[in-house]
Order: structure tokens, then C-alpha cells, then sequence
């Protein structure tokens, strides 16, 4: 039968609940086992009756006592047979439950990685865009100087450069098989 995690967190505490409660009884018999002991009083004097009394309660007293330890130890030994089955019961049920966990876990994590990607690859997207942009307004910053500085020159009259470009390259994301790489792209001059 298939459970869900709550219902197995449920019945797992609930074990381990029974559990300890049989641990908690088994200690406290083995205590009443250690504790019981049979009280003797010698006679106070050593008349034949008095000594045949004495060995005759003595003996009552040992039955008594032996019936006290066979009782516990049965009572000792159905509560550690019910723990032994108890503790199976629970370290099954605690092995589903890890199980699902981990199963929960791990679908959570790919479920985060796939998002994740998502977003990636959305965000490299907009990079692109704006790095598409950017080399567009370059190229237009370009042509508009090869058209204006001429004039500049000749206004001037000596050779003059009224734009320095320096900058060749743009950030660009290009795809790579563990991802993405970060990296500079040439910018494109002759295209307009």
C-alpha cells in the first residue's frame, strides 16, 4: 500500500512511540527482577519446632520468590519479542519514509535545475539582446563617424579623428555543452 509522507511521518512517530514505551517497560522489569529478593528472619531460638517453622516459611518464601522471577521473566520476554517485532515494523516503515524523502529531495532538486535552466537560458537570452543592441548602436556610432569626420578633417584642415574606438568586442552568452560561457564577442564593423 502506497502512503504519503505525512501519513508515514505519522506512523513512524507512533512506532517509535511503542517502542520506547517497551524499552521503558523491559528496563523497569529488569529493575523489579534485580530488586526481588526474599527477606529471611532466622528464629530466635533453636527449638526443633522453631527451626521446621523457619525452613518451612524459608521455603514459601524461595517458592514465592521463584514464582515472582519466572513471572517477570515471561513478562521480560513477550515484551521483547513484541519490541523485536515493533522495532522491524518501525525500521521498515522509517526505511519507506527515508525512501520518499530522499525521493522528494531529489525530485525538488531537478525541478530546481530545470527552473533554473529556464532562467539561464532567458537571462542569456536578454544579454544577447542587449549585446545585439549594443553592436547596433556601435556600428550606427561608426557609420555616422565615417560620414561626419571627413568633414572634421577638413575643417581642421589636418586629420582628425573625432571618435577613438578602442573597444572591439561585446559581452555575448554562447551556448557550451555544461551551459553557458560568458565571453567577449568581435564587434562586426562592416556590418550596418
Amino acid at each position: 500500500m502506497s502512503q504519503t509522507i505525512p501519513e508515514l511521518q505519522k506512523e513512524v512517530r507512533a512506532l517509535q512511540a511503542e517502542v520506547t514505551a517497551l524499552q521503558e517497560a523491559r528496563e523497569k522489569l529488569a529493575v523489579q527482577r534485580s530488586e526481588c529478593r526474599v527477606a529471611v528472619s532466622f528464629p530466635k531460638n533453636n527449638t526443633p519446632e522453631a527451626i521446621a517453622e523457619f525452613h518451612q516459611q524459608t521455603a514459601a518464601f524461595g517458592e514465592q520468590w521463584l514464582q515472582q522471577i519466572q513471572e517477570i521473566d515471561r513478562e521480560t520476554k513477550n515484551i521483547e519479542k513484541l519490541l523485536e517485532q515493533k522495532q522491524a515494523v518501525l525500521n521498515y516503515k522509517q526505511g519507506e519514509l527515508d525512501n520518499l524523502l530522499a525521493g522528494q529531495h531529489w525530485q525538488e532538486v531537478e525541478n530546481h535545475v530545470q527552473t533554473g535552466e529556464k532562467r539561464l537560458q532567458a537571462q542569456a537570452r536578454r544579454i544577447n539582446q542587449a549585446a545585439a543592441q549594443l553592436e547596433a548602436e556601435i556600428q550606427a556610432l561608426k557609420a555616422l563617424y565615417d560620414q561626419l569626420n571627413p568633414s572634421y578633417s577638413e575643417w581642421f584642415q589636418q586629420p582628425t579623428q573625432i571618435v577613438e574606438f578602442s573597444a572591439t568586442t561585446i559581452p555575448y552568452a554562447f551556448p557550451s555543452s555544461g551551459g553557458l560561457i560568458l565571453e567577449n564577442k568581435e564587434i562586426e564593423w562592416d556590418k550596418k
